[in-house]
């Protein structure tokens, strides 16, 4: 009677799904292998070399006797290495912060054919057999392979996130809100009238100690951090005409720095009322005294009298502001009289600034203090517009925090649910055997919880630190805001 190999493998195959996961004693083990060997032995005076043992059974000397020649035709019997699997393609990142972890490298990869919301469970189930795997890393890779998300660019914008603010706008050195958009520094450039006519009687002393005065006050109010400039002019020679040409040739700072601290007050008391009124040569030469990283920059003109220099006034105005400081020319007639004035005003609205009369020591004061309340008003609206824009910048770094988060855990979650579908069905349809089906099914759920608490994890420290930016520059600006216009209004109120 022939030989029956196919009936011996079908019930060797057997055996193993009956024994698989149990334990079976040596004893049994080894005669049933001898019996096999015997059996087959027996056929054509063969040897049985071309059904191997499985791994862990002990079979004797005598039954395991093989030539040199067989054994190589049983080598070269065994199943090749499966060669239709693709190697997954890593996206390259150039320019990385740092290495990437293990599990963010997972997310790099090149997506699959089948990824998220393309997946087809038998197209990509075919196409997995296709590839005919072998072991159980082989199956992996190449489920892997056909249904690898798509997740590159959102991890580049979780590691990349950046929760910081755009600048503040530039504070306010006056009434209207600046619309710059970086912080700077403030300048007050401080013009003050030195002609002769300063030392006329005022009412509560010269013209020129109650400017001094009201100057020196105003100082000790602007912001912290405001530079302050005080220019003089017809300062030199004297008001005859033997000294008018030295006296309107005469312009010059005699203060640059701080506002804070006794700079300006010092250089005030050194100021003395002499020759004659070269405002357009002052109002000229005041661009040089604007610092050229000032973010702001606004001028105040202090006279008691018109040019009488042979100037244009109006035209040095018009020529300051349309320059690249760009400031505002705000002047201060002291004691002039309804003509004087006009052409005064004419010089402030050419310089982009008012007019403003006084008639004392008192009124430069209250012209001091409507300063103080445009500043006030000033820093109430900087602080709401500020405040706006931090809450609604710092809820989209917030939003965009969450939505990245979220898309990499919904897609890890989502690809992890693929492969471990494809995993028991290898096993449901007996493609692969118990332990390779849970080896399998086992690496898809640990890589999608590890792919998913990385996703969660970012997501939520990203979205903290966006809420914290949030809530410390909102705090400041509150803060600063509160302490400014609380500043302002005790200098008004005279406390």
């Amino acid at each position: 009677m022939g030989c029956q190999r196919g009936t011996v493998g079908l019930a060797w195959g057997a055996w193993i799904a009956r024994t698989e996961g149990t334990t079976v004693k040596t004893t049994t083990a080894t005669t049933t292998a001898l019996a096999l060997a015997l059996a087959l032995a027996s056929c054509d005076g063969t040897s049985g070399s071309e059904e191997s043992a499985p791994s862990g059974t002990q079979v004797s000397d005598a039954v395991e006797e093989s030539t040199d020649a067989e054994e190589d035709a049983a080598a070269t019997s065994a199943p090749p290495a499966a060669s239709g699997i693709p190697e997954l393609v890593p996206v390259e990142w150039a320019d990385a912060p740092r290495e990437l972890t293990d599990v963010e490298r997972e997310f790099m990869y090149a997506p699959g054919p089948y990824a998220g919301d393309a997946y087809d469970e038998d197209a990509a189930y075919q196409a997995v057999l296709a590839m005919e795997p072998q072991s159980a890393q082989e199956w992996q890779r190449a489920i892997q392979s056909q249904v690898q998300g798509d997740y590159a660019e959102d991890v580049k914008a979780a590691i990349l996130f950046d929760p910081s603010l755009s600048d503040r706008a530039a504070e306010p050195t006056e009434g209207e809100a600046p619309q710059a958009e970086t912080v700077g520094s403030n300048h007050f450039a401080i013009v003050l009238d030195a002609s002769g006519s300063m030392a006329a009687e005022a009412r509560s002393g010269t013209r020129m100690a109650e400017a001094k005065a009201a100057i020196a006050e105003f100082a000790d109010t602007l912001p912290e951090g405001s530079t302050v400039s005080l220019r003089i002019y017809g300062h030199e020679g004297d008001n005859t005409d033997a000294g008018k040409a030295e006296s309107c040739e005469s312009s010059e700072v005699v203060f640059e720095g701080d506002a804070a601290g006794s700079g300006l007050g010092e250089a005030l008391d050194e100021v003395e009322s002499v020759g004659w009124t070269p405002l357009a040569r002052a109002v000229r030469d005041s661009a040089d005294d604007i610092p050229e990283d000032a973010t702001d920059g606004i001028v105040y003109v202090v006279t008691d009298g018109l040019e009488s220099c042979g100037g244009d006034p109006v035209q040095a105005a018009q020529d300051l502001a349309g320059s690249g400081v760009e400031p505002i020319v705000n002047v201060i007639g002291f004691e002039v009289g309804d003509a004087d004035q006009q052409a005064l005003r004419a010089m402030a609205e050419a310089g982009g600034g008012e007019f403003t009369a006084v008639g004392s020591g008192a009124d430069l004061e209250e012209y001091w203090a409507e300063e103080y309340d445009r500043m006030m008003q000033a820093w109430n609206e900087w602080q709401q517009a500020e405040m706006q824009r931090i809450s609604d910048e710092g809820r989209d770094n917030m939003e965009e925090a969450s939505d990245v988060g979220r898309r990499l855990m919904e897609g890890a979650d989502a690809e992890g649910d693929h492969a471990m579908d494809l995993a028991s069905r290898l096993g449901d349809e007996d493609v692969v055997d118990y332990d390779t089906g849970n080896d399998v099914w086992r690496w898809a759920y640990d890589r999608k919880n590890d792919m998913w608490r990385w996703a969660y994890d970012r997501k939520n420290s990203n979205w903290r630190a966006a809420y914290d930016e949030k809530n410390l520059n909102w705090r400041d600006v509150y803060d600063k805001g509160n302490d400014k216009w609380s500043e302002y209004y005790r200098k008004q109120v005279g406390d």
